[in-house]
This record gives C-alpha cells, structure tokens and sequence, in this order.
C-alpha cells in the first residue's frame, strides 16, 4: 500500500489516460449492467427480455452508442450476426471498456442467420487481435426472439417446454455470465487489472501516434528547397552592347560635324566654323548624358578639351613667293600688252608692265593666302574634332567601367545578402527540427514511463477511496 501522502505513480497514470475509470476505482463498487449496440444491432430488444428474465441490475442505452457515467460494472456489448464486427464495433467496444470494468459480447438474432457460428468465430478472432487489452473476450450467442415466444406461452403449456425454449435461446446462460462477472468485478486487484487493461492501449496508440508523427517534414522540405535554389540572377543592361553603340554614335556625329564645319568655312569666317563645332559637340554631349542616364543616373557631362582659337591668317615664305611670281607674271603681261605698239617709248613699256604686274601681284597673294587658310583651317577642325572624339570615347569607356563596377558590387552584395538570409533561416528550421524532435522524444519517454508505472502496481488493500468533491 502506498504510505500516506505519496502518490501512487500508477493511481496518477490512470487519472491522466483514464479518468473515467480511474473515478470507477475511487467509488463504491458498481453492481449494474450496461447494454450497448450500434444501430440496428437489436441491443433494445435483447436488454428488454433480460430485464423480463430478471436477475441482474440493467440499463438499457438503447440504439445509441452514446455513454454515459452510470457507474455501471460490466458493459454487454450486442453484435449482429448479419455480418463480422468492423471498426464501428471496436470503437464502440474501446469506449465502452473505458468505464466499465467487464465487457461481455453478445451474438443476438441467431435464429434467423443460420451462420451464425463463422460470423461469431470470425468475430471473436477479430477481438482478439484488434482488442488483445481485454482480458477475456466472451461472445455468447443469444436468440431474443426465442426468449420472447418462450415467455409468451400460454398457461397451460408445460414448463418443460418454456424452460426448453428459455434455455435454448442462450438468455439464461448470458444472464448467468453477466451475474457472475459483476461479482467478479468487485474484486479490487481485478477491477484494477480491468482498468489497466483499458489504460494501456491508450498509452500504447500514443506511443505509435508518436513515433510515425513527421511534425518535421514541411520544415525539410523548405530547408531542402532553400539550400538547392540557386541564388537570385541579377539583371542589368547590356554594358558592352551599349559601349558599342555610343562609340559608334559618337564617330558618325564627328563625321558630321567634321563636314558641316568645312562647308561652312567655304562661305564663312572662323568664328562661323567654331559654333558650328561648338554645336555639334554639345549636341554629341548631351545625347551621351542621355543614354548613360539610364544605367547611371547622375553621371556629369563630359566636358572635352577645347583650342581656344582657330588658326590666324599669317604671312609666310609663300607669301613672298607668291608676290614675286605675280610681279613676274604681270610683267610679262605688261609687255605683251605693249608689243603692237612698237613706236612706245621704252619708259612707257615699263610703265605698262608695272601697272600690270603690281595688281597681279596682289590678287595671286591673296588667293594664295586664302587657299593656305583653308587648308590650315581643315587640319584644326580635323585636329579638334579628332581630340574630341577621342575625349568622348575615353570618357565612354571610363562611365562603362564605373558601371560594370557597381554592378558586380552590388550583385555580390545582393547574393551575399541572400545567403545570410538562407543561412539563418536554415539555422532557425535545423533549430525548430531539434525541438520539435526533443519534444516527441520527450513525450514518448513520458508515455513509456506511465507504461511501466502501470507495470508495477501496488496490490490495492483495505478500503475503497471516495472520491471527495
């Protein structure tokens, strides 16, 4: 017997996994019987002969399966002997073993199922391998039908004969059984065995609820979809492409501007050729401001390095050449103009040619001069733009190198980023699987400790313990 004020480590079990029985145990010895059936079953008509038959203290639960807390001894199960027992039936059996301390099973309706024998050796096997916890599976069969004509004879018939059909129709012999194990149930060590009994399969379905439980396995598979996914693509602008492309821009443009400067330098000064390259040039810098705006935002204009002015009409050695070969030239203009008039006097000749050759002179020094211009002014603009271009690729260059170079930061960045996200979050799911298979260990090892708590039970002596409250 357990010393005053110490729990009894099965008395706690029972509590827990059965309370129902476990109050069965802790009031006064139950000395009634409960009828139970499914549906259709004929539990109604077979608890309405027992209680004809007399005997026994009966309750009837009619056609329902529902239960309740009479305090009832021993629960008689009624099965059909249309057809084997099903999952319907066990259940029914599980539940009703929860608060009784007996089950006895009944076979009714043999009378009109010749077969009934296989169905009730078909159902006893059936009990004995889905409810191996009850400590003696009993299935009697019964015909309620035969008790009802043997009660209903008339007076003058022999009691011989009732007593014939009484005792053939098996209700005699079940109320015998169920007398018997009520008397048998208020044996203390036997209705502890009986609950018992019924508490260790609830422990057990735990166990096994327990063991197969995969509470985990959404938290793998993320963790395998996380660590299989490639990290995320980082898309950007085709960098190389649009080098290409600005370079090629910016050669076409020059091209232009190039040929727009000569031709207005064929009906204008210097100052016109400078706007017009001015123009080009700061045309050719905006459509580049435009373009890498797009990939980099805030980026400064280009600004390429300028002469600060064209070239400046000079004198040169061809100048004097050029006056020399045009004095020359009008010389012998001169003369040849004087030649029909040969009676001229000699200083009229020379008059003549100088007249012409000073002019001459002037006006070949003049175009010479001018065509000189041109053709310097031709290498300066071609010079200019030439630096320009060459400027404006360096600086393409440069803004697309720049460019790549963020990107790739950032794309690293951005992986980096995702892998820590991954990291932690597959730290958090291995953390959640730990726990989550600490607690169903923990759990199993609780439920195997109130198994063998209930293994070793105190023989129970001395007086019942009401329950109080």
């Amino acid at each position: 017997m357990t010393p005053p004020g110490i729990v009894d480590p099965a008395d706690d079990v029972l509590r827990r996994w059965n309370p129902r029985g476990w109050r069965g145990l802790h009031r006064p010895a139950a000395t009634g019987v409960r009828v139970v059936g499914v549906p259709g079953s004929g539990a109604g008509t077979l608890a309405a002969e027992l209680r004809h038959l007399g005997g026994i203290d009966l309750t009837d639960d009619g056609r329902s399966t529902s239960l309740t807390d009479d305090g009832r001894a021993v629960t008689l199960v009624v099965f059909d002997p249309s057809a084997t027992i099903g999952r319907t039936e066990l259940d029914l059996v599980r539940a009703v073993a929860t608060e009784s301390i007996e089950v006895v099973c009944a076979l009714t309706g043999i009378d009109r199922f010749p077969d009934w024998r296989a169905v009730r050796d078909a159902d006893v096997e059936i009990l004995q391998r889905h409810a191996s916890w009850l400590p003696c599976v009993v299935v009697l069969p019964v015909s309620a039908a035969a008790a009802r004509r043997a009660r209903e004879l008339r007076d003058d018939a022999s009691e011989a004969v009732r007593q014939t059909l009484l005792t053939a129709s098996g209700l005699v012999e079940l109320r015998d059984v169920l007398a018997a194990t009520v008397r048998s149930s208020h044996d203390p060590r036997r209705a502890r065995a009986a609950v018992v009994a019924a508490t260790r399969p609830m422990i057990a379905e735990e166990i096994e609820r327990l063991s197969a439980e995969d509470e985990e396995g959404d938290l793998r598979a993320e963790r395998s979809r996380l660590t299989a996914a490639a990290p995320p693509a980082t898309s950007g602008p085709d960098l190389r492409r649009l080098q290409v492309t600005l370079l090629q821009e910016v050669a076409v443009r020059v091209r232009s501007a190039s040929t727009a400067a000569v031709e207005v330098l064929e009906t204008a000064d210097a100052d016109a050729v400078v706007t017009t390259i001015d123009a080009h040039v700061d045309d050719m810098c905006a459509r580049l401001v435009e373009e890498t705006a797009r990939i980099a935002p805030g980026t400064p204009a280009p600004e390429p390095a300028r002469t600060s002015r064209p070239p400046e009409t000079a004198r040169s050695m061809e100048d004097t050449l050029t006056v020399v070969f045009g004095a020359s030239a009008g010389a012998g203009l001169g003369r040849l103009l004087v030649t029909p008039f040969g009676d001229l006097p000699g200083w009229m000749s020379l008059v003549v040619a100088i007249a012409c050759a000073v002019p001459a002179a002037g006006w070949l020094m003049r175009i010479r001069r001018r065509i000189a211009y041109r053709d310097r002014m031709r290498r300066w603009i071609a010079d200019e733009l030439a630096t320009v271009r060459a400027e404006l690729d360096t600086w393409i260059r440069t803004r697309i190198h720049e460019t790549e170079l963020q990107s790739t930061a950032l794309a690293v960045a951005t992986r980096d980023r995702h892998a820590t996200r991954v990291r932690e979050r597959v730290a958090a799911i291995d953390a959640e699987i730990t726990r989550r298979r600490g607690e169903r260990r923990a759990r199993i090892a609780a439920c195997e400790r109130d198994l063998a708590a209930l293994g070793h039970i105190p023989e129970p002596r001395g007086v019942r313990v009401r329950p109080t409250g």
